[in-house]
């Protein structure tokens, strides 16, 4: 398989696992362990729906500083990287603030929207999120 195969289908598992625990699982199998930007971000992507999808406060924590860990790496290994930039910014504007791992969410829109790219294979799944995102004002919506 090539690697633009690969990446279709991390992709395709993303957007799956967001209501489903079992394809958050696989996205977590298939990316764990990669050493690239990334794969790494999915990984960190697929903790989080991991912690999203559990019922145990102890497992939801864990997970969450987990996926906040690796998407932090991957953002520091591909700063340029608007999905790597987006994988982080969804988790940390979803993730409650209590828990402290929304550090870099405005930095983060900042430059997505300094960034955007709307020919990016993610972009239609990256607006859609953003359009609904509390993160962002109507004003930046509309720059979508």
């Amino acid at each position: 398989m090539t690697l633009a195969l690969n990446l279709t289908e991390v992709r395709t598992l993303y957007q799956a696992a967001l209501d489903d625990s079992d394809k958050a699982d696989e996205l977590v199998k298939t990316t764990k362990g990669s050493t690239q930007a990334i794969y790494k971000a999915y990984y960190g992507a697929g903790l989080a729906f991991q912690a999203k999808h559990s019922w145990n406060p102890a497992t939801k924590l864990s997970k969450a500083s987990d996926a906040s860990t690796q998407l932090n790496a991957a953002v520091k290994a591909a700063p340029s990287d608007l999905e790597v930039r987006f994988l982080r910014f969804a988790f940390e504007s979803s993730v409650p603030s209590m828990l402290n791992l929304s550090e870099h969410v405005a930095e983060d829109k900042k430059w997505i929207l300094a960034n955007k790219n709307t020919s990016h294979a993610m972009w239609s799944v990256m607006k859609k999120f953003l359009k609904g995102c509390s993160a962002l004002t109507e004003a930046e919506k509309k720059t979508l």
